[in-house]
């Protein structure tokens, strides 16, 4: 897992990024580039990749296709135009992050944390994210289509002009969303949760 040491900027809460003894938020300009350019040469090999903490940063473009992502964490992380193709990740925090314009296709994600982040205009067509954190997502203009969503949790998010077709729903969590122009066509809706208990009563 990632390192557990706390930044040394007074008041600051979050995880240092390595090689530094500050998160990358409270990291000089020069640290951020070194901490940047390192994670690229990583990506680069196109393996394993681990114990990556980067709170706060700011993506752009970033490559990570058909890599292996563990026990990392990007929470408050903003990606734009980045490709997460035919990844495999697990166990993962993204939370409270955004994406913008990004390709998850044929992803294979477990026990990953996106809680809370904002996702615009991205693909995560035939995915396999099963048992996945999507709670409080703000979703608009995104397609989920073929992917299997077992156990994954969407509830008390909005998810807005999204396409879940031919997805595998079972025991997914919608309850307490708020949804507009959403397609299942072709999913099996019926095994997943749209309701609190007390209401379905």
């Amino acid at each position: 897992m990632f390192k557990g040491d706390i930044c040394v900027h007074p008041g600051c809460k979050s995880y240092v990024s390595p090689p530094f003894r500050t998160c990358f938020h409270h990291s000089g300009e020069e640290e951020r580039r070194i901490i940047l350019s390192t994670l690229e040469e990583i990506l680069s090999r196109r393996g394993l990749i681990k114990d990556i903490c980067i709170i706060g940063g700011d993506f752009e473009g970033l490559d990570i296709r058909s890599s292996s992502l563990r026990a990392s964490n990007f929470s408050f992380s903003t990606f734009r135009g980045c490709d997460f193709s035919s990844t495999s990740i697990s166990t993962c925090f993204f939370d409270m992050c955004i994406f913008i314009n990004c390709r998850f296709d044929e992803l294979h994600a477990r026990y990953t944390v996106f809680a809370g982040s904002r996702i615009r205009n991205c693909t995560f067509t035939g995915s396999t994210m099963v048992n996945c954190n999507f709670m409080g997502l703000d979703c608009i203009d995104n397609d989920f289509s073929s992917s299997d969503l077992y156990f994954s949790n969407f509830s008390m998010s909005r998810i807005i002009s999204t396409r879940f077709e031919d997805c595998n729903l079972k025991r997914v969590n919608f309850r307490a969303s708020a949804m507009k122009e959403v397609s299942f066509k072709y999913s099996n809706p019926e095994e997943a949760f749209f309701q609190n208990k007390e209401d379905e009563e």
